[in-house]
C-alpha cells in the first residue's frame, strides 16, 4: 500500500477535519433554528450581536466545510484556521448571550477535541487555555460591572479546570487512538501486501486453483486452472457455474460427492477424474476448520504426474543397470582369463575355436559393460562418422556366426555412401536387440527380418522391419519402459538400453510404420540419426532424462 499524502481525502487528518466541518455546521444549524423557534431571548447579553454571531457561526462554517472537502492542501493551515474560528465566534456568542449562564460555554469542546486529535500536547493546551482565558476574562468584567455577578468567578475556575480536566482526557485518547490507528493502518498495508503477494503466487502456480462455493460457483481462479479446463487464458470464469460448462460435469460430480462425503470422503485422498483429451487430478479443501461458504479446488495434470513417476523410475533403473554392469566385470574378466588359458592347453581345433568364440564374447560383454556405464555417466560417445553399408555387412555376419538360425532370414538393403555418426559399439549392441527381438516375433521364411536404410538429403533412418503381427497400441505406450516385455523369457531391458544408447548418440529410436519394404506398410523400429557432419548439442529429448550417479 503506498504512503498517504497529505492532499488525499482518504487521509486521517482531512477525514477528522471534515467531521469537525460537518459537526460545527450542524451545531450552527441548530443555534439559527433555536432563534427562529424561541427568539433571542438574552440576558445580560446583546440579542442583536448574539443574532449576528450566530449567522456568522453558520456561514463561517458552511466555508469550513467546503474549504476541507475541496481545498486539501496544507492541512495545518485548515486546521489553524477552524480552531481559531472556533475560538472567536464560540466566545462571541458566549459575551453575546450574558456569559456562563448561557450554557454555550460547552461549544468549547468543539475546538478542544479537535485539537487534541490534530496538534501536538503544548498546542492543545495552549488552546484549552485560551478558553479558559477568555471564560476568566468575562466572569471579571462582568463581576465588575455587573451587580451581584461576584459568584460567577467560582463558576468560571471550575469552568476552567474542568475544560482543563476534559482536554487532558482528550488528548490521552486521542493519543491511544492515533496509535491505534496507525496499528490498524500497518496491519492493514501488511494484509495488503500479503493479498498482493498471493495473487501473485497463485497467478505464477502451475497448479490449478479454483474457489467455489457450496453452488459450486467460481469466485476466484488462476491462469493454470483455466488452461487445465481446455480454456483460453483470458477466458472470463469467475462468476460462472461450473456445472454451467459440460466439460466441468464429472468435476462437479466429485465435488458434491465430496461436500456430501465429510471428513471420510476427504480422508480417502484427492478424486481423478477424466475430462475430454485430458486426464486431471482434483483436490477439495476447506480454508478452515469452522462452517465457510468458500471451497479450494486444486487441479493436476495427471499426466505430468505420470511423468514425473516415470522420470523417477527411469533414475532408479539407471543407477541398478550401472551398479549391475559394475559388478559384472570381475566374473568376465575370470571367464575371459580361463579362456585363454584353456586355448593354450586346447589341442583340438575345434576346442581353441570354442575357446576363442568364449574369448570373443566376453569381450564384447565387456565393451557393452563399458558402454553401459559410461552411458548412465552421461559422457559424450567416442564415435566417429562411418559409412553404414560395410558397418552393417561386417554386423550382419558377426550376427549370423554367433546365431546359425537367422541365415537367410535377416536381409540388408543398404545404399552407398549413407554416412552417420554413432559410436560404433553402441550401434552395434542397439542393432543386436532389435533384430534379436524381430526374429523372436518374424516367421521363418527368407527375409522375414529386413534392415533398411532410408537416406533424405543429409537425414539418414535406419528401419528393422519384420512380418511379424506388430505391436498393439497398448504395448507401444509402454514400450520402451524397463522391465516392460510380453515374452515370458526376456527381462524387459534389451529395448530400454537401445533407447538410452540412441539417446546418448543425439538419435531417436522409435516404433513406427515403413513403406520401404516389399508388401506394403510395415511397422518396426526407426533410428534417426543426427547429421553426420554437426557438432550439435544434444537434442532437447534428451533434456528430460535424469542423469545417473
Amino acid at each position: 500500500m503506498p504512503p498517504e499524502r497529505e492532499d488525499d481525502p482518504a487521509a486521517p487528518p482531512w477525514r477528522i477535519l471534515q467531521y469537525l466541518g460537518l459537526a460545527r455546521l450542524i451545531i450552527a444549524i441548530g443555534l439559527l433554528l433555536a432563534i427562529a423557534a424561541l427568539g433571542p431571548s438574552i440576558r445580560g447579553g446583546s440579542a442583536p450581536g448574539y443574532l449576528a454571531a450566530a449567522v456568522v457561526y453558520f456561514v463561517g462554517a458552511a466555508a469550513l466545510a467546503i474549504g476541507s472537502m475541496y481545498l486539501r492542501q496544507r492541512v495545518f493551515v485548515h486546521t489553524a484556521a477552524q480552531i481559531a474560528f472556533d475560538l472567536v465566534l464560540i466566545s462571541a456568542l458566549m459575551i453575546a448571550s450574558g456569559g456562563l449562564r448561557s450554557g454555550l460555554v460547552v461549544l468549547y469542546l468543539l475546538p478542544l477535541a479537535g485539537a487534541s486529535l490534530l496538534l501536538p500536547t503544548a498546542a492543545v493546551f495552549f488552546v484549552c487555555a485560551v478558553a479558559v482565558i477568555t471564560i476568566l476574562l468575562d466572569a471579571l468584567a462582568r463581576s465588575l460591572t455587573v451587580a451581584g455577578a461576584e459568584a460567577s468567578l467560582f463558576e468560571a475556575g471550575l469552568y476552567g479546570a474542568m475544560l482543563f480536566a476534559i482536554t487532558a482526557l482528550l488528548r490521552l485518547l486521542a493519543q491511544r487512538l492515533a496509535a491505534q490507528e496507525q496499528l490498524a493502518q500497518q496491519r492493514g498495508r501488511n494484509l495488503h501486501n500479503q493479498l498482493a503477494i498471493n495473487r501473485l503466487v497463485i497467478a505464477q502456480l502451475e497448479q490449478g486453483v479454483i474457489v467455489v462455493d457450496a453452488d459450486a460457483r467460481v469466485r476466484a481462479n488462476n491462469r493454470a486452472a483455466r488452461l487445465l479446463l481446455g480454456m483460453k487464458p483470458e477466458a472470463q470464469l469467475t462468476g460462472e457455474w461450473l456445472a454451467s460448462l459440460e466439460r466441468l460435469v464429472p468435476l462437479v460430480a466429485a465435488f458434491h460427492r465430496w461436500r456430501e462425503g465429510g471428513a471420510e470422503t476427504a480422508m480417502r485422498g484427492p478424486n481423478v477424474f477424466e475430462l475430454p483429451e485430458l486426464r486431471l487430478r482434483a483436490r477439495f479443501v476447506q480454508p478452515s476448520a469452522v462452517q465457510s461458504d468458500e471451497f479450494l479446488i486444486f487441479i493436476e495434470d495427471q499426466r505430468v504426474l505420470d511423468e514425473r513417476a516415470q522420470q523417477l523410475k527411469l533414475a532408479s533403473m539407471g543407477r541398478l543397470t550401472a551398479s549391475i554392469a559394475h559388478e559384472i566385470r570381475n566374473p568376465l574378466a575370470a571367464i575371459s582369463h580361463a579362456s585363454q588359458l584353456l586355448a593354450e592347453d586346447a589341442a583340438d581345433a575345434s576346442l581353441r575355436r570354442l575357446a576363442s568364440i568364449v574369448r570373443e564374447n566376453t569381450l564384447r560383454l565387456n565393451r557393452l559393460v563399458d558402454d553401459i556405464l559410461r552411458v548412465a555417466r552421461r559422457e559424450a560417445p567416442l564415435g566417429d562418422d562411418f559409412e553404414l553399408a560395410g558397418f552393417l555387412a561386417d554386423w550382419l555376419d558377426e550376427f549370423v556366426r554367433d546365431r546359425p538360425q537367422a541365415q537367410g532370414r535377416v536381409v540388408l538393403e543398404v545404399p552407398s555412401g549413407a554416412l552417420v555418426g554413432f559410436e560404433r559399439s553402441h550401434l552395434r549392441q542397439v542393432l543386436y536387440n532389435l533384430v534379436d527381438n524381430a526374429l523372436r516375433y518374424a516367421s521363418d521364411a527368407a527375409g522375414a527380418v529386413r534392415v533398411l536404410v532410408e537416406t533424405r538429403g543429409a537425414a539418414v533412418a535406419l528401419w528393422v522391419l519384420d512380418d511379424g503381427p506388430g505391436l498393439s497400441d497398448s504395448v507401444r505406450a509402454s514400450l520402451f519402459e524397463p522391465f516392460n516385455t510380453t515374452y515370458t523369457a526376456g527381462t524387459g531391458l534389451g529395448l530400454y538400453i537401445a533407447r538410452e544408447f540412441c539417446l546418448a548418440n543425439r538419435c531417436q529410436l522409435a516404433y513406427e510404420e515403413s513403406a520401404l519394404a516389399a508388401g506394403g506398410w510395415r511397422r518396426g523400429f526407426v533410428i534417426r540419426f543426427a547429421a553426420a557432419d554437426t557438432d550439435a548439442q544434444t537434442p532437447d529429448f534428451l533434456d528430460t532424462i535424469t542423469p545417473y550417479d
